[in-house]
């Protein structure tokens, strides 16, 4: 993928920040530059970005148990709560 100078910078930056602070502090610093930059986009593209982080959130996997046998089952995190959840109750009776 083709990068201009400055998202190269940016990635170098943070894998910097990364590798010698703490996790939690570089999580906060970019969540804070992300609004600042969030700001300073069109709302059609504060949507679009706001869609590719929900996509990218959902497919996340996530342990939960099941509710029949009490297994740790790894399911994406938009499937929970919904007829897809093995530790639903729904997800038996289908």
């Amino acid at each position: 993928m083709f990068r201009t100078d400055n998202q190269q910078e940016l990635v170098d930056q943070f894998a910097v920040m990364i590798r010698e602070q703490d996790a939690k502090f570089v999580a906060g610093l970019a969540v804070q530059m992300a609004m600042d930059l969030l700001n300073l986009a069109p709302k059609r593209k504060q949507k679009n970005c706001l869609k590719t982080l929900q996509a990218f959130n959902g497919r996340q996997l996530v342990t939960v148990k099941n509710c029949l046998t009490g297994q740790p089952v790894e399911i994406r995190r938009e499937d929970m709560g919904t007829v897809n959840d093995p530790s639903m109750e729904r997800f038996h009776s289908m």
